[in-house]
C-alpha cells in the first residue's frame, strides 16, 4: 500500500482507479463498509485508493467547540489503514485554500486528474470542496459528463441509530467505552509515549506507566477501565485509570495503565491501550488503605474480564471482516 502526501508530484502507476474520499476520523463501521465496497473491486478493475486528509479540516477551520479533539490521530489512522487492502492512501494536506477549492475543481483536478478514478465510492452523507457541494447528486450529474461511475453506500445503523464520528464522541467523553467500541466495531486505543509521574502508584503496589498523548487525541471519561496494552509485539492485560487522582488531591488529568505481572521499565518508550470495559468511575476514598483494597478489587474483576473476553481469542481483531 503506497502512502501519498504530496499529490502534486506523485506519479500513479495505475491507469485507472477506484476512489472513495472522506475524513475517516475513527474508521467505525459506516467507514468500514464504505472500504469495504472499495476493496470488493478487483485490482483489474483500478487501483483501489482512499483520499483523506492531515490535518483534520475541523481543526483548520476551527468548527469544533472548545477545544479540538479526534478520536484517532494522524499515525493511529495509519496503523488502521494498514488493515485493509488498498493499494493507496491519500493524505491531501487540508488547508483554507483547499477548503476554498470548488467541488468541480475538486472532481477534475484530483479525483479524475491526478487519481484517475474511473469509479467513485460516496457515503450517504460524504461532501467535498467549497460549501460541500461535492455530494451524491453533484457527483451523479457530472458522471455524464466526464464518463466515470458513482457508488454510494447507506448509512450504517446500530439499534436504529445512524453511527457517526459525533455519536461515538460523545460516548467517549461520558466513559461508555463498550458503545462506543460497538460503533466503531474495534476497540478504541490510546497511543502514547510513557513518561514519569508521581509515583503514587508504585508506593500503592500498583506500578503505573503514565502516558503523555498528542495534544489533540480525544481521551475518554475519567474511570477505571480493564484494556490490553500493547507493547512492540506483546500484549498485557491491564488495568487503566484516567483522572485527576482526587484521593491525593490532583488537579492534572493523568492516563495510568497498571499492566499485570509485568515488570520492565517503559520510559520513553511507545504503549498503546486498547480500551475493552469501563470497571467504575473515579472517586477519592477516605484514606489510602481504602484506596489500595479497591485497587486490589478493581485488578480482580479486570482478570476476570479479561479472561471472558480476550484469552484464548486472536488478538487484536480490529474488524468485523478480513481482507479482500
Amino acid at each position: 500500500m503506497q502512502i501519498v502526501h504530496d499529490i502534486d508530484s506523485f506519479r500513479p502507476d495505475w491507469s485507472e482507479s477506484v476512489v472513495t474520499p472522506g475524513v475517516f476520523d475513527g474508521l467505525h463501521r459506516g467507514h468500514q463498509a464504505l472500504i469495504q465496497r472499495l476493496q470488493k473491486h478487483s485490482r483489474r478493475g483500478g487501483a483501489r485508493v482512499l483520499v483523506t486528509y492531515e490535518p483534520h479540516p475541523d481543526q483548520v477551520l476551527g468548527k469544533s467547540r472548545g477545544p479540538f479533539s479526534e478520536c484517532f490521530t494522524y499515525l493511529e489512522k495509519l496503523s488502521l489503514f494498514q488493515q485493509f487492502d488498498l493499494d493507496a492512501v491519500v493524505f491531501l494536506r487540508f488547508t483554507p485554500e483547499l477548503a476554498k477549492m470548488t467541488a468541480l475543481r475538486y472532481l477534475k483536478e484530483i479525483l479524475l486528474g491526478r487519481l484517475r478514478a474511473r469509479t467513485i465510492i460516496i457515503g450517504y452523507d460524504q461532501c467535498f470542496g467549497r460549501s460541500r457541494k461535492g455530494d451524491y447528486s453533484f457527483l451523479k450529474m457530472m458522471s455524464k459528463r466526464y464518463s466515470y461511475r458513482v457508488e454510494r453506500i447507506a448509512a450504517v445503523q446500530k439499534k436504529g441509530r445512524v453511527i457517526s464520528t459525533t455519536e461515538i464522541k460523545s460516548a467517549l467523553r461520558a466513559g461508555q467505552i463498550e458503545l462506543a467500541n460497538e460503533w466503531l466495531g474495534h476497540p478504541f486505543f490510546l497511543t502514547g509515549t510513557v513518561v514519569r509521574g508521581f509515583g503514587r502508584g508504585e508506593r500503592l503496589g500498583f506500578p503505573t506507566a503514565n502516558l503523555e498523548l498528542p495534544e489533540t487525541k480525544l481521551v475518554p471519561g475519567a474511570g477505571v477501565y480493564a484494556a490490553m496494552a500493547e507493547w512492540g509485539q506483546a500484549r498485557y492485560p491491564c488495568m487503566l485509570n484516567i483522572g485527576y487522582a482526587p484521593t491525593f488531591g490532583g488537579k492534572r488529568l493523568s492516563v495510568e495503565a497498571h499492566l499485570l505481572d509485568f515488570s520492565a521499565a517503559l520510559y520513553g518508550e511507545q504503549l498503546r491501550l486498547h480500551m475493552l470495559e469501563r470497571v467504575r468511575s473515579e472517586i477519592a476514598f477516605s484514606s489510602v488503605e481504602d484506596l489500595k483494597a479497591q485497587l486490589e478489587r478493581d485488578r480482580a474483576e479486570i482478570r476476570r474480564i479479561i479472561r471472558l473476553r480476550v484469552q484464548g481469542r486472536a488478538w487484536p481483531r480490529l474488524f468485523s471482516w478480513k481482507k479482500s
